[in-house]
């Protein structure tokens, strides 16, 4: 609780230190002056029934200051914070997405459960920085219930215990109430995110030509709609659940007031108290109740506000464990071993007190086979890579699996060689790829370049040596300039390197057809946008890989697969020539055409997480086994196809 308000209040700081003061300046102010109100009101009332007129009208002078001042000074608050939190909330918001899009791994976009606390904190973000403020007020409410509880015990000791026996009891409803609304947006956290996922099929532009011919629509869209259903139900219970509970709590602070005013009254009429006392008592329980019932509510808005803190701190941790490898190896265990009782439990994934906010994995990668990871070593990188890249008894599954996607997988790659992978769907290939470009860390064993452990390399040092292009690749809707150029962001409007990349993937022709060359823009998302065919996207694709000049390792996992056979042969034989003039770099092919890879100077192929077979084609095709069977198939269909 202490960490998460320290890390509330250091955020205020840090946005505008001098704009909190001065915040805290006009709450302190505030507070006084409406609490002097209900003083100079007595002594008004006090001199009018005793006739000293004079004396009453400087006492309602003072009172109408104390009252205009009070005003001006909530008038005030509220301008200023409604500045700050706007800045607050951009800033909050700046490092959600700079924290998400800055881990290496890519386990929180694909594991459903990580994907459900990024969308429960989005929504609660405004929570976060309006906490801030609802916590001054907190502060603010409770010294003018403090002067309350002073000038009400000046009459009579009992008038306070009246009055605040009914505050602790509204606190508490009003914090349950906020947990009854915090735990329904956690509860169906899954179902909006698939509500949104369905919503966005039906009026998407890319899913449109299948919805339509396809007559899904309908069914999709109510599929939605009983997402949506779902998710308003138990929010309506829950707001109405908190509904019931903040009329009990506002029941005991109307309880209480009454009480405290009837108690005056009786002490009036047996001349214990004035006229005076009972303006005052009026007044202060109006101010009193008013400030509880404030205060509870703000309360409220500081509970949900640390809870959604809680959440951008489990992010933080998140997102330095990611960076670390002896962290996340050491956190993930401690993840992992409450999976079984998350599964049962629907409370907050994120709670501070029951979770430790760390990187997911499964308990039996800590094992004594697998050992801890490697503090990151101190030697760079070489410029161009001697022996290549080694995989030593590699094995991996997913999170939040059980199956293993890859079986003690022991590999070579050879500086300056192109390596085909090959293999039907669901062998391993596209793993095998995140694993080398560190999106993924190995449960087991470890990837060496030039000697160098992987695993305890910068990831963002290791990125910067690499080029990727994947099957389901990124399409940038910027113009066609922008959309290769972001392949190496320090060279992303040399519009010489654009052009370079494109010609080296074979796609100068394609901007040259466009209307405004490089400066075409590209996709729905502009207005007179282009919208280019996938197989457009995947050549701009290629050329965005090839920006970089001399990679460490090159990746094309299925990067043409929307481009015919020879097309892609063309590209997969350019590349390999272009492996050949550059040594110091592994080139990894991974396709299921194996016409295509004639050219690569090496074939692994992979069956079950497992190499299975490795060699040249003339050798692998000239003995049995999977790679020379497949290989006859796919030549056979060929054959067949031509003859039609």
């Amino acid at each position: 609780m202490i960490a998460t308000l320290r890390t509330l209040l250091l955020l205020a700081w840090r946005i505008d230190c001098r704009a909190a003061l001065v915040l805290a300046a006009f709450l302190l102010s505030g507070a006084v002056s409406q609490g002097l109100v209900g003083v100079f009101l007595r002594e008004l009332t006090d001199a009018s029934t005793t006739g000293q007129a004079v004396r009453g009208v400087l006492w309602a002078l003072a009172a109408g200051t104390a009252l205009a001042a009070g005003v001006a000074f909530g008038r005030a608050e509220l301008a200023l914070m409604q500045e700050l939190a706007e800045r607050m909330g951009l800033a909050v918001q700046e490092e959600i997405l700079t924290l998400t899009a800055g881990i290496p791994a890519v386990e929180h976009l694909e594991r459903p459960a990580y994907l459900d606390r990024l969308q429960t904190l989005r929504a609660e973000s405004r929570q976060l920085y309006f906490a801030v403020w609802a916590l001054a007020l907190v502060v603010e409410h409770t010294a003018q219930i403090g002067l309350g509880v002073a000038l009400m015990a000046a009459v009579h000791p009992l008038l306070p215990l009246l009055m605040g026996g009914a505050v602790l009891p509204s606190l508490l409803v009003r914090g349950r109430a906020a947990r009854h609304a915090d735990l329904a947006a956690v509860r169906t956290a899954e179902a909006t995110r698939l509500e949104r996922q369905l919503s966005e099929t039906v009026t998407g532009a890319e899913p449109a030509k299948e919805v339509r011919l396809g007559g899904a629509a309908p069914v999709l869209e109510a599929m939605a709609g009983r997402h949506w259903e779902e998710v308003s139900a138990a929010l309506s219970r829950a707001g109405t659940r908190a509904g019931l509970l903040t009329f009990a709590g506002s029941a005991a602070f109307l309880a209480g007031y009454v009480s405290a005013l009837g108690c005056t009254a009786w002490l009036a009429g047996r001349h214990q108290a004035t006229a005076g006392d009972i303006v005052l008592v009026a007044t202060v329980g109006v101010q009193f109740v008013t400030q509880a019932s404030r205060l509870a509510f703000h309360f409220g808005s500081v509970t949900a506000g640390l809870r959604a803190a809680t959440r951008l701190t489990w992010l933080r941790h998140y997102a330095h464990a990611a960076r670390s490898p002896r962290a996340a190896h050491d956190a993930r265990a401690a993840h992992d071993a409450r999976d079984a009782h998350d599964a049962r439990d629907a409370r907050d994934p994120c709670d501070a007190r029951e979770r430790v906010p760390v990187v997911p994995a499964r308990a039996e990668r800590t094992g004594p086979a697998h050992g801890a990871p490697p503090e990151r070593v101190r030697e760079a990188l070489p410029e161009r890579l001697a022996r290549g890249i080694t995989l030593r008894r590699v094995s991996f599954a997913y999170p939040g699996t059980t199956r293993r996607v890859l079986h003690d997988l022991d590999l070579h790659l050879p500086a300056g060689a192109t390596v085909a992978v090959v293999g039907s769907h669901g062998s391993g290939k596209t793993t095998l790829a995140k694993l080398l470009c560190g999106l993924y860390r190995p449960d087991g064993g470890e990837i060496l370049v030039d000697g160098v452990p992987l695993g305890g390399l910068d990831p963002e040092v290791w990125r910067h040596r690499i080029s990727a292009v994947f099957q389901d690749l990124a399409r940038f809707e910027l113009t066609a300039g922008e959309t290769v150029g972001v392949g190496d962001l320090p060279r992303l409007h040399d519009r010489r390197a654009v052009a370079a990349a494109l010609a080296r993937a074979g796609a100068g022709g394609l901007v040259a057809d466009l209307p405004q060359g490089l400066s075409s823009e590209l996709g729905d998302t502009f207005e007179h946008g282009l919208r280019p065919s996938g197989g457009q996207w995947q050549k701009l694709a290629l050329a965005r890989a090839s920006m970089r000049e001399a990679p460490l390792l090159l990746v094309l996992d299925e990067p043409t697969a929307s481009l015919d056979a020879p097309a892609e042969s063309a590209v997969f034989a350019r590349y390999a020539e272009a492996a050949r003039r550059h040594p110091g770099t592994v080139t990894l092919l991974i396709t299921h055409r194996f016409p295509t890879v004639r050219a690569a100077d090496l074939i692994v192929v992979l069956d079950g997480g497992r190499v299975v077979q490795r060699g040249t084609h003339e050798d692998l095709v000239a003995r049995p086994g999977p790679y020379a069977e497949l290989h006859a198939i796919q030549r056979d269909a060929f054959t067949a196809a031509g003859g039609l």
